[in-house]
Parts: structure tokens; C-alpha cells; sequence
């Protein structure tokens, strides 16, 4: 634990130092082609960039990254030579995937990239809707549509406009005839992603955040990966950084943020049992997170869809998307990580930003653990119960010695954020209030569709 701790932060700390960078310039290099591009900030940077953090590609597909102490505009043209020598073990990994006879190691065991042509003639667009949940953001909104609009298929965009303040959201969808308005009166992300899903006619359902940024091979690669395991349930993909332009955004990258390496992994319990199913569940952090997941439609319609008492827009702030995943894996279900659907998150700009992000996310933790695990039955309820505590407790252990080790990395400011919403929801149970609030939404709005009766644990006492 010790270990992990030190090592935390330690690919955005300055050489030699365990200080982090105070900013730096995002980069794409495309070993394929020799290029290098700086990819615009969206945020004025606080000071002057210390260094480039690269994503490096190699056709069509992630596979490393790099990060440089100095002057961008220096560095960018040598980025490809530098990012070819870092990333020599990754390329070749690649390359004994695709060899010339494909059939020595099959789609699943394989990355979706450019030169597989057959594979990508079955990537059809008209299986997938992209759905874009979103409140309010009309600036985050249309740099969405924009990049959605730059993906190498056509595929059907709902742009799922959650309790909204005034018409900001159906003014910027007027300007992309690719996407379709839809408004979900009731407020909270699961009302919303539950909407796109009675929406949408396509097999496939894909979620982004309107923060995100796609790239252009996004949805090929997820209708890709679907094809190569059809058993899966869920799809999710590479999360990298927009813009590292203030510290909160170095901060929050240094600490993990939503980046889940670039080796796909796949994610399935051992057999029905609760506690297998506990076991996996403990495991979802590393498949992947909201802001990029893919499912089958009709496999997440039947297991009830996304659960209206979490995420934000209600008292638990969090854990609707793990909580789906979670569920998917409660019922055998399998989950695959493919770094190659890649997209950027522009991050939280400020400290307080953050920090309040990370209590929500332990508020949505506990609530997804003690709260929603009710619904299904005592046995997955006691075995998810021993989980949150093992989680809460294996958590606090090691943040805390991170924090201690390397502070720059893991203030200690937001350790207490996030344990105090580990506590607090522990102690308040805010899940029950937030079925309470969704009681009340269905009835003050009867005429609007739910994708599946309320289950047991949500109905009045």
C-alpha cells in the first residue's frame, strides 16, 4: 500500500522532484504519421506550461503516454522521436497483435485500429446511439456536438436536455442537425440516461458527458469492440485530459484521474454467487467511468436501466453509472474496458471545484453500496454491505498515507472531502431520501414514460 501511495502522482511530478507540474500543455503524437499537435486549452492557463503531457498513438489507437519538463513550443517537434524511444514495449505489444495472419490471435485479444480493415467493415453506424445527457452547460455542450459531429460513422445523437433553467441547450442542438433534442423534465442524471434509453431504436446505447471530447474513432472502435465479444453487456473506454491548464486539473490527474491505462481488461464474476458478484463489484473503479460507457440496450433495459435515486441531481450526488455497471456484474454480466474508444474530459478548473466533486463521489459510493444494493435481495445487500466497509476502510488507509508521502498529489483537503462524503452518507442514508424525491418526481409528472416499473425497494412504505 505504501508503495501505490509513493507512486501516486508520480508521472505529473516535475523530474526529481515530488512537486507537481504547475501546468502543462495537452499533446497528441501519431507515431504512424511522425506528427505531433498541441491540443487547444479551453481554459486560460494559470501560468506558463512547464512541460507537454502526450498521448501517444499508433494507428488510430492509444497506446502510452509522455510527459516532458520544458517549453512546448520547443518540445512539439520533437515529441515524435521521444515519444517512438518511451514507447518502444507498447508499440511492440501492439505489433504482435496485428499480424499478418489474423487469425493467430482473435479480435477479442486484439486492439480495433486502422489497418484491421475487415473487422472495421462491420462497424456499422446505424447500431449505435450517442446520448449526451446535459443541464444548463451550452459552452461544454457545443464543443460536444462539434466533435461528435467529426466521427468516422454517422450515428444517431440524443441530446437529453435534464430539468433545464431556460433554452440555452435546444438553441445550441439547433446548430448540429446530426443530434436530436429531447427534455427530461425530471431532474437527476439517471432520469436522463434512463430517457435515452426508451429514445433511442438502436441495439447500442453510448453515453458521454457533455464535458467530453470524442475522438474522431470513438464510436467505430466501441461498435468494434461489441462485435469482437459479443457476450459483452457494457463497453467502456479511454478517459485522457482536454486541457491541464490549472492546478486543480493537474491535481486531479495526478491522483488517477478517470484514465484506465491502455491495455484493454475485461471484468465478470466467476459464477452467480453473491459474494463472486461482490468480488467483481469491487473491482468496477478500474473498467472505466460515466463519461464513456456503451451498452446493449435491451440487456440494460431489462435489468431496470440506471437507477433514478443516484447521480447527480439528487441527495446521494453520485454512482449511477458504477451502480449500473455493478448490477450488470450482479447478474453475470461482462464488462469490457477498450482504451481504444477514447475520449477527453475537460476536468474541474478550481480547487473548490474538486473538492466537491470528491465528496460527491463518496456520497455516491456509500449510496451505491449500502442504499441501492437493497434492491436486490439480502444476500447481494449483506455481501455489498462488507464491500463499502472494506472499501472505506482500504480507501482512507491508503489517500491518507498518499497524502502524508506525496501531498502535492493527494492534498490532504481532498482525502477529508471524500471521506466526509463517505460519512456523511453512511450516517444520513441519503439514499432513502433521494427515493423519497423520486417518488415524488413520477407523481407530479405522470405523463412522463419510466423505462421500467419502480422497483420494490423504491415503492411507499
Amino acid at each position: 500500500m505504501l508503495r501505490r501511495a509513493w507512486r501516486l502522482g508520480q508521472r505529473m511530478c516535475r523530474p526529481g522532484s515530488s512537486e507537481l507540474y504547475a501546468c502543462l500543455v495537452v499533446a497528441d503524437v501519431d507515431l504512424g504519421t511522425g506528427t505531433a499537435r498541441a491540443v487547444p486549452a479551453v481554459t486560460s492557463f494559470e501560468c506558463a506550461p512547464e512541460g507537454v503531457h502526450a498521448l501517444i498513438w499508433l494507428h488510430g489507437v492509444p497506446v502510452a503516454e509522455l510527459t516532458l519538463p520544458g517549453d512546448p513550443a520547443e518540445l512539439l517537434p520533437q515529441l515524435p522521436e521521444l515519444a517512438r524511444r518511451s514507447s518502444e514495449a507498447a508499440v511492440r505489444e501492439h505489433q504482435v497483435q496485428h499480424t499478418v495472419e489474423e487469425t493467430a490471435v482473435s479480435c477479442a485479444q486484439r486492439s480495433p485500429c486502422e489497418s484491421e480493415k475487415a473487422w472495421r467493415a462491420r462497424a456499422d453506424g446505424s447500431l449505435l446511439t450517442v446520448a449526451v445527457c446535459t443541464r444548463d452547460r451550452p459552452e461544454d455542450l457545443a464543443r460536444c456536438l462539434e466533435a461528435l459531429a467529426l466521427l468516422t460513422l454517422d450515428v444517431e445523437v440524443l441530446v437529453i436536455d435534464n430539468d433545464p433553467e431556460g433554452d440555452w441547450t435546444r438553441t445550441v442542438v439547433g446548430h448540429h442537425p446530426r443530434a436530436r433534442y429531447v427534455l427530461e423534465p425530471r431532474r437527476g442524471t439517471a432520469w436522463a440516461r434512463n430517457r435515452a434509453l426508451l429514445e433511442a431504436r438502436t441495439p447500442l446505447v453510448a453515453f458521454v458527458d457533455d464535458d467530453v471530447q470524442v475522438q474522431p474513432r470513438w464510436a467505430e472502435a466501441l461498435i468494434m469492440a461489441f462485435d469482437a465479444n459479443p457476450d459483452a453487456d457494457a463497453v467502456t473506454g479511454l478517459v485522457s485530459p482536454t486541457e491541464l491548464a490549472t492546478r486543480a486539473q493537474v491535481v486531479f490527474e495526478a491522483a488517477g484521474g478517470f484514465g484506465r491505462g491502455y491495455r484493454q481488461r475485461r471484468l465478470q464474476p466467476s459464477s452467480a454467487d453473491p459474494r463472486e458478484a461482490a468480488r467483481a463489484v469491487y473491482h468496477i473503479g478500474a473498467m472505466g467511468t460515466g463519461a464513456n460507457m456503451a451498452f446493449h440496450r435491451e440487456r440494460l433495459i431489462a435489468i431496470g436501466g440506471f437507477d433514478p435515486a443516484l447521480g447527480p441531481g439528487t441527495p446521494t450526488r453520485g454512482g449511477e453509472d458504477q451502480e449500473a455497471l455493478s448490477r450488470l456484474l450482479a447478474t453475470g454480466g461482462l464488462i469490457v474496458y477498450e482504451p481504444a474508444a477514447a475520449v477527453r474530459h475537460r476536468h474541474r478548473r478550481t480547487m473548490d471545484e474538486l473538492r466537491d466533486q470528491r465528496r460527491a463521489d463518496g456520497a455516491g459510493s456509500a449510496s451505491l453500496l449500502i442504499g441501492a444494493s437493497r434492491k436486490l435481495g439480502a444476500a447481494h445487500h449483506r455481501q455489498w454491505s462488507f464491500l463499502a466497509i472494506r472499501w472505506f476502510l482500504k480507501s482512507a488507509a491508503w489517500t491518507v498515507a498518499a497524502s502524508v508521502l506525496r501531498p502535492s498529489a493527494r492534498p490532504m483537503s481532498l482525502v477529508r472531502s471524500n471521506l466526509s462524503g463517505w460519512i456523511q452518507a453512511l450516517a444520513r442514508d441519503p439514499y432513502r431520501r433521494a427515493v423519497e424525491q423520486i417518488l415524488r418526481q413520477a407523481d407530479g409528472h405522470p405523463d412522463e414514460p419510466l423505462l421500467a416499473p419502480l422497483p420494490l425497494a423504491l415503492k411507499r412504505r
